[in-house]
């Protein structure tokens, strides 16, 4: 992890890794991710997470930012 990031932003990323990870159903691992983050997360928590897969890329695994594509998506 990224000596960037504070300490919530940290937490955050292991959150997401860790609900990526441990999706129940290994089919459509990004949609399960945007669902559970827009179901769960607060307005905050969703900027703080796309700002950082924007500043800190690598820190996210890619089917968090497949996730926060769809949920961007879904915004636009």
């Amino acid at each position: 992890m990224s000596h960037d990031l504070d300490y919530e932003q940290a937490h955050l990323v292991k959150m997401v890794n860790q609900i990526a990870s441990n999706v129940p159903n290994r089919d459509d691992i990004a949609g399960q991710v945007a669902n559970h983050l827009q179901t769960f997360w607060t307005p905050v928590m969703l900027a703080d997470i796309i700002e950082i897969a924007r500043s800190h890329p690598q820190e996210l695994a890619a089917q968090v930012h497949d996730a926060l594509d769809r949920l961007q998506t879904v915004e636009a």
